[in-house]
């Protein structure tokens, strides 16, 4: 009896390790193959509303970036840069579509990076699908004024272009309240704020609301414009043109994209409203506002500008020997180009010391990349260039997260058009180290006119 017991014991302890042994591992997390090229992935709007922001903002920049930079150097091997664009339509839902699908071919390795999206509201749809997915978000167009108190949620997002409070209308509102001051002794500044009903303009608009007032500028009303509601113009200057007790508003802001922005002027003009300043923005930032579309119109209306041809010979050679000749000086974004050719500086150096070399195939690690983006002080076209990840500045923080094109290294926020340019304008004081925003690199290009001169006789 006792053998039987013991056989029986045997066999239920060597059933118990056999299906101890048997029990199911856990599922590892599929490494991305090699590749013997290097992929970018990005969604953005080639048709739609949103369309004249991608034709004249980083669509064009990235597209000759890669045609000065069709290879990148990885080890000892050259790997060819292709491109895997995917339109849009300025649809978020079909933005969020090509994300996820790009992110699937990054974690599989049939792409390695993720670019854009075309505006505010699709970078903010998009960061936190990133930040999930453990994918870096490499922006262009749109600002995070809404996000900077979340950056440490979204740790893989990059926000490198200049926006409302990373420093635009701060500044703004400085020079407008001085110049109003000089121009005008003892009297009140009044603006008018039109702004895109969308993230974008909810941004801006919010923004004015704060350091307007600080610099003791009346906001007399504010009107949303949607897209599509071509109305919404003449809507816009008709009440800019009452406000103020009939008088007229001072300052026109125009926060709106530019099938609001591009006529501005000429409805202006046709009412008979003749603002002492008007900025607009986007699509007042690109050449072909002041060239072709507002042409004669456009002298002394102002826009968002990080720098131009003058601002250093870096700047010089990228506006004069790059773009220029490659883009025509019409499809120039004062505002957005600089930024975006910097953070593509900042990528492709990040690639060559992170990306690796494996069975003759190129692959990285979406981590590695974040880390050297966040903790790194590289070389661009604005000199030393590196991000942070608020307003408080302070880098590398304990959690150190994804961050913002620091708006230290920019050499401009306000640009006006002067004889067919956008020069860089600004206030006393701006451009030193006492300046109040610390904004020691800011290079003023021409005074900044103020009242702008007259619509011309129609």
């Amino acid at each position: 009896m006792k053998k039987i017991l013991f056989i029986t014991l045997a066999v239920i302890l060597a059933l118990g390790v056999g299906l101890v042994g048997c029990a199911p591992a856990e599922e590892e997390e599929e490494e991305p193959e090699p590749s013997d090229t290097v992929v970018i992935g990005v969604s953005w709007s080639e048709t739609g509303p949103l369309k004249d922001v991608h034709d004249f903002a980083f669509g064009p920049l990235l597209s000759t970036y890669l045609d000065e930079h069709p290879t990148i150097k990885v080890g000892n091997t050259d790997f060819p840069v292709e491109l895997d664009a995917r339109d849009d339509a300025s649809s978020v839902a079909n933005m969020i579509d090509n994300t996820e699908a790009i992110i699937a071919n990054i974690e599989t390795g049939e792409a390695h990076f993720l670019f854009g999206p075309t505006c505010t509201a699709f970078l903010e749809a998009q960061a936190p699908i990133c930040a999930e997915a453990h994918v870096v978000q490499m922006t262009a167009e749109g600002g995070a004024t809404s996000l900077i108190a979340q950056m440490g949620e979204y740790e893989y997002t990059f926000v490198n272009l200049s926006f409302s409070d990373w420093f635009e209308l701060p500044v703004f509102a400085k020079l407008i309240a001085e110049a109003h001051e000089e121009a005008f002794p003892g009297t009140t500044p009044h603006a008018y704020i039109g702004y895109q009903n969308d993230d974008h303009g909810l941004e801006y608009s919010g923004v004015a609301q704060t350091y307007f007032p600080q610099e003791g500028i009346v906001i007399d009303g504010l009107y949303p414009m949607d897209s599509g509601d071509t109305a919404a113009n003449g809507e816009l200057i008709a009440a800019a043109a009452a406000a103020n007790d009939g008088a007229g508003s001072d300052i026109l802001c125009v926060f709106a994209y530019p099938e609001h922005v591009f006529g501005t002027c000429a409805v202006a003009q046709a009412l008979g409203y003749d603002p002492k300043a008007l900025i607009v923005g986007p699509g007042g930032c690109f050449g072909v506002y002041g060239m072709v579309i507002a042409a004669d119109l456009a002298e002394g209306v102002m826009t968002f500008a990080v720098a131009n041809d003058k601002t250093s010979p870096a700047m010089e050679e990228l506006f004069n020997d790059i773009l220029v000749p490659a883009v025509g000086a019409p499809s120039v974004d004062f505002w957005g180009h600089p930024c975006y050719w910097a953070a593509l500086e900042m990528w492709e150096e990040s690639v060559k010391n992170v990306g690796e070399v494996l069975a003759s195939g190129f692959v990285i690690d979406q981590d590695d990349y974040r880390d050297y983006l966040r903790t790194t002080k590289f070389t661009t076209v604005f000199g030393e260039t590196w991000y942070v990840d608020g307003p408080d500045l302070n880098w590398p923080v304990p959690d150190a997260t994804g961050g913002l094109l620091n708006y230290q290294c920019h050499t401009g926020e306000i640009g006006q058009w002067q004889s067919g340019w956008v020069e860089i304008v600004g206030y006393e004081g701006i451009g030193t180290a006492s300046d109040p925003y610390e904004l020691a690199n800011y290079v003023v290009t021409e005074d900044f006119i103020y009242p702008k001169p007259a619509w011309p006789t129609p």
